[in-house]
């Protein structure tokens, strides 16, 4: 056998081998999803917001191998993994979001405003313009707690007297401040402290202060043990000062807390205040409308009621309604096409 003739032999049998090991192409593994890491920045961990954002991710999670995506349009994007982040609440959770530093997160609808006009809390570093809003989600409620032992009976016996309103850079204190400057109460006449709403409840106990403001969903769990045990009351707020700040405020709205919402409490008149979901607007607009298309579909209504009373208030009705900054693009386009 001549050289050349070997060498092909061996040529041909390389060859050969190769075509052995390539695996067919039904052996081909498919090509991975990607994988879209998803924050949803929330609120302390005993508060309504992680809970609901919870919730959210649990909803548009689209992992590989979850066999309740397989229906289209119950999971968010292909590979999307949501996760919650608690956080110390609306005020950081704004600043996060418009810095990237998060996807998306929860916030006060006042706070949102503020952020976005550069207002309040944000007047020093100035707007955040990168803000849009792709839901309005649950209703909370500004409570006014008053020391049995006190003799505030209304709004206006707070003058002069020892009352929480949460930390500065808290949004119940943008909130009460707000609400103050409609009022006849000055605040200048308070004694005004400023510790966080768990610390207050001690406090309050105590009689180391004579009333504080807490904003949650009712009944709250930390005033309905002071109610229980006969340590506090909780009073109406003044109805003219509700009436202007909800007509300065559109996520704001009069609210009648209901008689026996804690134990023996008759009706009195508070103040509802919106949470918006804000992503930066640089999220891409198919991943949000992809989202929007998870989080509304009737399929998924049963694991937002779990939410118990949080849960009936979050409405595709009223989710892009009275906004107070933009819709992102994507969330308009959903919107647009849901009819809404």
């Amino acid at each position: 056998m001549t050289m050349r003739a070997r060498r092909l032999i061996r040529a041909l049998a390389a060859v050969a081998a190769v075509l052995v090991a390539a695996p067919s192409p039904a052996q081909v593994p498919p090509p991975e999803a990607q994988r879209i890491s998803f924050q949803i920045a929330t609120g302390p961990v005993s508060g309504t917001y992680l809970r609901v954002g919870e919730a959210i991710a649990r909803i548009i999670s689209n992992p590989p191998g979850l066999a309740r995506c397989e229906v289209e349009g119950v999971c968010g994007p292909e590979g999307l993994i949501a996760t919650t982040r608690s956080s110390s609440g609306s005020i950081v959770n704004a600043a996060y979001v418009n810095s990237g530093r998060v996807k998306s997160a929860i916030v006060q609808a006042d706070i949102a405003a503020a952020a976005y006009a550069g207002d309040g809390p944000f007047r020093q570093g100035g707007p955040l313009d990168n803000l849009r809003v792709i839901a309005r989600l649950h209703d909370e409620t500004l409570h006014l707690v008053v020391g049995t032992r006190s003799r505030i009976k209304k709004f206006s016996d707070l003058s002069g007297k020892r009352v929480a309103i949460d930390s500065n850079k808290s949004a119940t204190n943008h909130t009460v401040r707000s609400l103050l400057s409609v009022s006849g109460v000055s605040v200048r006449r308070l004694r005004l402290s400023y510790q966080p709403a768990e610390q207050a409840v001690r406090d309050l106990r105590d009689g180391k202060i004579d009333a504080l403001f807490v904003i949650g969903v009712a009944p709250v769990a930390g005033i309905d043990g002071l109610v229980r045990r006969g340590q506090a009351r909780v009073i109406g707020l003044d109805s003219a000062a509700v009436a202007a700040l909800a007509k300065k405020q559109p996520m704001m709205s009069r609210y009648e807390l209901p008689a026996d919402t804690y134990r023996a409490s008759r009706t009195v008149v508070t103040l509802n205040v919106a949470s918006l979901w804000l992503v930066n607007k640089s999220l891409p607009d198919d991943i949000v409308q992809g989202i929007l298309r998870s989080l509304w579909n009737p399929a998924n209504r049963g694991e937002l009621l779990r939410l118990g009373k949080a849960a009936r208030s979050i409405d595709v009705a009223k989710a892009a309604e009275n906004l107070p900054l933009p819709l992102h693009r994507g969330a308009e386009r959903f919107y647009t096409e849901a009819g809404r």
